[in-house]
């Protein structure tokens, strides 16, 4: 289920939790043939892929002894020397498998912030109330060793101060009476986002140039447009927040879907309106996410800076947001 971009409602018959500056993960448990058995969690990513391996320390978690049949919906967060969600941090490994990870459980830990419970024992939960599943879900984690509930509070404007003052990415207001709406975007959950971000498809990328001497100076971005000529709308470029090590991890990812036009409609002057650069496209398939200032009559991203790849969004989910991060 998906906020909705939107002022922070007013009134009761809502609740409040900040909003994570991670990737949202299903945890799927199952139960174990025997009662004192670990069971076999998987976690699932937005987009449906497994990311299981990726996180071992959340799945230990999950195989505590007498865990039931459950499926939990949360945010995998990674948290930086302040206690602040980084994202940045998070990117470390996100894409790692293998025997690599068993150091960066150490390196870059995370924690599973959970937030909704949409099947126990075997029953799916969907259809009751958000204040029934929670209450189910604060029971059901009562006394399990590192799990994490993301707190949830009765004062929107309290709740907004206190992200505020404590750098967070915004509030996710839920309504009390809101059934889970899979996959939907539903009014019932507002997401008021303090940041202005965006995720993009990469369209292309411009050569660099003075002592950035790589062929990848700065990314063509675009967003799916289903009005727009083939789909995609370009909003402009990034170049700032890409690190060598990205840069390096880019290229060898977008040498391999050049194209020999845009997939998007360009601007009247080209791609690059500020001086004529060598450009590469590319085919639609990565996306990466933006932070970025306003946006111009021309809906072209005003000051632009690269966040991180989002490998667990679909280039299709890329619409445009303003106001935040779905």
């Amino acid at each position: 289920m998906l906020a909705t971009p939107a002022a922070l409602p007013e009134g009761a018959g809502w609740s409040f939790e900040f909003k994570w500056d991670g990737m949202r993960a299903l945890a799927d448990c199952r139960p174990a043939a025997t009662v004192d058995a670990p069971g076999s969690p998987r976690l699932r990513s937005r987009n449906d892929n497994d990311i299981t391996e990726a996180y071992p320390e959340i799945v230990s978690l999950l195989c505590q002894p007498g865990i039931p049949d459950a499926l939990i919906d949360g945010e995998i967060v990674a948290f930086d020397e302040s206690g602040r969600p980084s994202f940045e941090a998070l990117q470390r490994r996100m894409h790692v498998r293998g025997p690599a990870v068993a150091a960066l459980v150490a390196q870059t830990p995370v924690t599973y912030l959970m937030f909704d419970l949409l099947r126990l024992h075997g029953v799916d939960l969907i259809d009751r109330p958000m204040v029934d599943r929670r209450a189910m879900l604060e029971r059901l984690a009562q006394g399990r060793a590192g799990w994490v509930l993301s707190p949830c509070f009765d004062d929107g404007p309290a709740t907004t101060a206190a992200a505020r003052r404590n750098g967070l990415e915004g509030v996710v207001a839920k309504r009390l009476a809101s059934r889970y709406r899979p996959g939907a975007r539903s009014a019932d959950w507002i997401k008021v986002a303090f940041k202005h971000t965006q995720e993009c498809v990469v369209l292309g990328w411009e050569a660099g140039e003075g002592h950035r001497d790589r062929s990848l100076g700065s990314l063509l971005l675009g967003v799916a447009d289903p009005s727009a000529a083939g789909g995609w709308r370009y909003v402009g470029h990034v170049g700032a927040g890409l690190a060598d090590a990205m840069l390096s991890q880019l290229s060898i990812a977008l040498s391999e879907l050049r194209r020999p036009l845009p997939a998007a409609l360009m601007p009247a002057g080209g791609a690059s309106q500020r001086r004529p650069r060598a450009t590469t496209w590319v085919e639609p398939r990565i996306v990466v996410e933006v932070e970025y200032g306003s946006v111009t009559s021309e809906g072209l991203l005003r000051h632009p800076v690269f966040r991180g790849l989002r490998p667990d969004k679909a280039p299709e989910e890329t619409t445009w947001a303003r106001g935040g991060r779905g």
